[in-house]
């Protein structure tokens, strides 16, 4: 059974708001009045439960909010961590690709890509 807390409901809206992936150390210093191990103990249970994403970058776990965007992929700038929302036509167009090799994306998958800004100022 999963339970709606106060601090879960804390965690949850931080990533909701956040333009970019975070890793546990940012939640832990952004909610002081939250414990780390409540920390990870929520983020593993609102993975489980689809609402966030991770990956790994840079040998740092990164989680980000996708509950309400079950139709689209997502993808992180691996130099700034921006979290970017594909549009439902390049995601349809990407999983097309995909499939046409004969693979599909795992649903708790996130793309690793470089963000026009970042491309921009040549950072990789």
């Amino acid at each position: 059974m999963n339970y709606n807390t106060r601090q879960k409901t804390e965690v949850l809206e931080l990533l909701r708001k956040s333009t970019r992936a975070l890793c546990a150390g940012d939640m832990i210093t952004a909610l002081p009045d939250v414990g780390s191990s409540s920390i990870y103990r929520i983020l593993s249970s609102l993975e489980e439960e689809g609402l966030v994403s991770s990956f790994v970058r840079k040998r740092r776990r990164l989680y980000s909010y996708t509950g309400s965007c079950s139709r689209h992929l997502h993808a992180s700038c691996s130099s700034c961590g921006a979290l970017i929302h594909l549009d439902e036509d390049t995601s349809r167009a990407i999983t097309a690709l995909l499939a046409s090799k004969g693979l599909c994306i795992n649903g708790g998958c996130m793309i690793s890509l470089i963000c026009p800004q970042c491309m921009e100022k040549g950072e990789k």
